[in-house]
């Protein structure tokens, strides 16, 4: 009788929210989803417990999504926002996560870690387990923060610092980089990092789901995500105000808030009765991705109006692919990545970075122009298919992943 063959394992340790809850949760529901699909066998092991606005996800301790996905939370269920509860949730969960690297050593040479994280007091003890005994480790590099994003309080800063050593030495010790951007991939090969263990994966979407049977325009322009500074929003809040003096008006709709913490939404309002625009921007506030893609059918025109930043040039926004994937007109500014896929006036519509005046004259170009419109949307999605659809990466990646 021949032994029975022993499948390959992938472990995804993640600070992020699995399966929904945001961008992160999204990308990883979609490449864990590829994985079962080819026949390999994942499990997901989550730092930090759910946190999504005052969404539930009335959940145990361990859990399987409909593909069949199990996924254990390490530390508490759901994201405390006391800070004594903060720290007993982070200690609880690193022990967890060391029980759970000593239970992998027997079966280490059939086992590949997946890390999607960035915190480095959870890294460490990964990274310095892996290395001893001889485990595999592909990490996702999905962004660099800028360091202003950190301002304000001593923990604050010491938050970045650990993003830093995190970032430029810890992760380095990786057999495999998975990042999202060209500007990444650079950062790693000016350290040393060998080119042929990095991978630029802008990111992932399924692009059936986005799709909707809903022919309704009730909004001019859409954008959804987390409305950061990052994100341009006051540049598109002034391109709306410079389009009311025209013969036609225009009217915005966003989708989404800030997932854990304060909304973001009062001080966007406030800029918007300054502008005098009050009454031509709704807000959704944070809804999950079934509303999110009834509100963007919602719309003639879907935008990102990204200022160019080192945070910005690093990543690659999630929200792009589920754009495309409506088959929507889809306006950027030119930050990171965007000019090295797509062309202006073929498959997506350019306006100039930090510039309100330029995304005022694309949205009245758009405006104006409907049949070339719905021709570089068309042409939008071919292209994207070709970059993002989840069921041709995640081939790419496991492939790459598992080259010596």
């Amino acid at each position: 009788m021949e032994p029975l063959e022993i499948k390959h394992e992938y472990i995804l340790i993640t600070s992020a929210n699995f399966p929904s809850g945001g961008a992160g949760a999204n990308y990883l529901n979609l490449f864990c989803k590829g994985l079962t699909i080819k026949g390999f066998i994942v499990q997901v092991f989550l730092l930090k417990g759910f946190a999504f606005g005052g969404y539930t996800n009335l959940n145990s301790r361990k859990n399987i999504t409909e593909y069949g996905i199990p996924y254990t939370y390490l530390g508490f269920i759901k994201r405390p926002q006391n800070t004594f509860l903060k720290l007993c949730d982070e200690l609880i969960s690193i022990v967890g996560l060391i029980t759970l690297l000593f239970s992998l050593l027997k079966k280490r040479k059939t086992t590949t870690l997946l890390i999607y994280n960035s915190e480095i007091q959870s890294n460490i003890p990964v990274f310095l387990i892996a290395r001893v005994f001889k485990i595999r480790i592909a990490t996702f590099v999905p962004e660099f923060y800028d360091k202003s994003v950190f301002s304000g309080s001593f923990f604050r800063k010491l938050k970045w610092y650990g993003l830093l050593i995190n970032f430029y030495y810890v992760i380095k010790k990786s057999n495999k980089l998975i990042v999202f951007s060209y500007f990444l991939k650079d950062e790693f090969l000016k350290k040393g990092f060998r080119e042929k263990d990095i991978l630029v994966q802008p990111n992932l979407t399924d692009f059936d789901f986005w799709v909707t049977n809903n022919q309704e325009v009730k909004y001019t322009v859409g954008y959804s995500g987390t409305p950061t500074a990052k994100d341009g929003l006051y540049d598109l809040f002034k391109a709306i105000s410079l389009l009311q003096n025209k013969t036609w008006q225009v009217n915005l709709l966003v989708i989404g808030d800030s997932v854990c913490g304060n909304s973001l939404i009062p001080g966007l309002k406030i800029e918007c009765q300054r502008l005098g625009i009050s009454d031509k921007v709704t807000f959704t506030g944070l809804v999950e991705s079934e509303a999110v893609k009834e509100y963007l059918s919602e719309c003639k025109i879907l935008a990102i109006t990204r200022p160019s930043t080192r945070q910005t040039k690093a990543g690659f926004p999630t929200k792009l692919g589920e754009y495309f994937a409506t088959q929507k007109l889809i306006l950027t500014t030119k930050f990171g990545d965007i000019e090295r896929y797509f062309d202006s006036g073929v498959d997506i519509v350019m306006a100039e970075t930090g510039n309100p005046e330029s995304i005022a004259l694309k949205i009245k170009w758009i405006i104006e122009n409907s049949a070339s419109s719905q021709l570089i949307a068309r042409n939008g999605l071919i292209k994207a298919k070709e970059l993002l659809d989840y069921t041709k990466s995640v081939s790419r990646m496991i492939q790459f992943i598992n080259e010596n």
